[in-house]
């Protein structure tokens, strides 16, 4: 069994989203059931926000950097370390 080592802002990106993939339908929908008392849009609008979250981590797994195939770090990677 190999270890890998997994980045501390991967991890800490995971769990950002995972709470907001909580947190953020939840109060949408509790919210939306305040102003009206339509279960239907308070639903809708809970699994919009559920997939705006989903889109969001999408987008923010797709843009980070990654480190070269040889296992050697590119240099931003090096300059973000330094920081």
């Amino acid at each position: 069994m190999t270890q890998v080592d997994i980045p501390r802002e991967v991890i800490n990106k995971l769990m950002f989203f995972t709470a907001a993939m909580v947190i953020f339908p939840l109060v949408t929908f509790f919210a939306t059931q305040y102003y009206t008392t339509n279960t239907i849009v308070s639903g809708g609008l809970a699994a919009l926000a559920a997939n705006i979250v989903l889109v969001s981590y999408c987008v923010v797994a797709f843009t980070e950097k990654l480190p070269s195939a040889d296992g050697e770090e590119t240099s931003e990677m090096k300059d973000k370390k330094e920081k």
